[in-house]
């Protein structure tokens, strides 16, 4: 496998993050109605730059991201000096195709990962991480709310995310712009500039 398509699905646990036009950004009513809120939003789409340091590489990508429910497709462009990458995934399949290179597939996300990296990522949290929320499926060690009473960091599986920017999404959702994820050696930056959701 090359090094392009290795380091492209190490970068999978943090390709979600949210941005859109400025907007005010008001205090959430309470924390448990904004988790219920955000919990119940299942399909979004997002678009931005993801930005990767480990021990022994770095580099950077554009991404776009469309989630429908369970299904999802993860387009990179340019990652890493290696060309496109697609990643498509719904319950018990998930394909990887990067151009000259035969697809790789899985029955979930996190085995794709384990064969292709040998990294052991809950790719199934991440679904609530970007959305600013902390999943459900494992005790919180941390959490930090910002003034606005939206999660600014969290630590759970272990991993560490720093939320430092939001956006109002439709006069409805508040929604991360900009995470920041470590785990052992990796950092993990992501910076969205367009998010819709519905």
């Amino acid at each position: 496998m090359s090094p392009g398509r290795a380091l492209a699905l190490v970068t999978l646990p943090l390709l979600i993050l949210a941005g859109c036009a400025p907007q005010p950004l008001r205090p959430v009513d309470s924390w448990e109605e904004h988790l219920a809120r955000v919990a119940a939003l299942e399909t979004w789409y997002v678009s931005g730059q993801l930005g990767v340091r480990l021990p022994d590489n770095s580099g950077s990508a554009r991404l776009r991201w469309q989630q429908t429910q369970d299904d999802f497709r993860i387009d990179l462009s340019g990652p890493f000096g290696q060309g496109r990458t697609l990643i498509q995934g719904r319950p018990g399949a998930v394909t990887l195709q990067q151009g000259g290179e035969e697809p790789l597939q899985a029955s979930s996300a996190e085995e794709l990962l384990w064969l292709a990296t040998e990294w052991q990522v809950p790719v199934e949290e991440l679904r609530y991480w970007v959305r600013g929320i902390p999943s459900p499926e494992q005790p919180i060690q941390q959490l930090k709310r910002n003034r606005e009473g939206l999660l600014a960091e969290l630590q759970q599986g272990g991993w560490h995310l720093q939320y430092s920017n939001y956006t109002l999404v439709d006069n409805h959702w508040h929604l991360p712009r900009r995470i920041v994820a470590q785990h052992e050696g990796a950092r993990l930056t992501l910076v969205i500039h367009t998010w819709s959701a519905s």
